[in-house]
């Protein structure tokens, strides 16, 4: 058991690496440089260089990622450049909405899912049971939500409208 738990905790620690590593560079590979984001495209050089060192962004990639990584352990977010607030304050603040919606859907699921997986269970290998639960199941966390969704037309990606 303890060979198993130590493995498990192996995998999770390599996963959340790569995890961090690929939003680490998938958020420096993004077009524009922050400076001239924070400052506009109408800064000079020297206030470009001069937020390029505040941010740190003028030490190298791997010093880059080890400090952000070590920052983000220590729940330090960064400060969000919309808004000039911290980030996990701005992430605290949103939880007075998000937790109750976040936990009306989780009673939704569940109250769905315990009798359909009572009812697939009940009736293994006849009608109504795997066979029709299964392909339902599938299709419906493999499809897109603007398929299943019925007010789909609103959804900006499905109708080709921005909303």
């Amino acid at each position: 058991m303890q060979r198993y738990v130590v493995r498990r905790v192996g995998a999770l620690a390599v996963t959340l690496f790569f995890v961090s590593l690929l939003v680490f560079v998938v958020v420096r590979v993004l077009p524009g440089d922050p400076a001239l984001i924070i400052l506009g495209l109408e800064a000079n050089a020297d206030s470009v260089a001069r937020v390029r060192q505040a941010l740190g962004l003028d030490q190298p990639v791997s010093v880059q990622y080890v400090r952000w990584v070590g920052q983000a352990l220590r729940g330090d977010l960064g400060r969000s450049i919309q808004y000039d607030l911290p980030v996990g304050a701005l992430t605290l603040s949103r939880l007075n909405v998000t937790l109750p919606l976040t936990l009306l859907a989780a009673s939704f699921m569940i109250a769905a899912a315990i009798p359909l997986g009572v009812f697939a269970a009940t009736r293994h290998r006849r009608w109504g049971g795997a066979r029709c639960s299964c392909p339902r199941s599938r299709w419906g966390s493999s499809s897109s939500r603007c398929w299943r969704a019925p007010p789909a037309p609103r959804c900006s990606r499905c109708s080709g409208r921005s909303t």
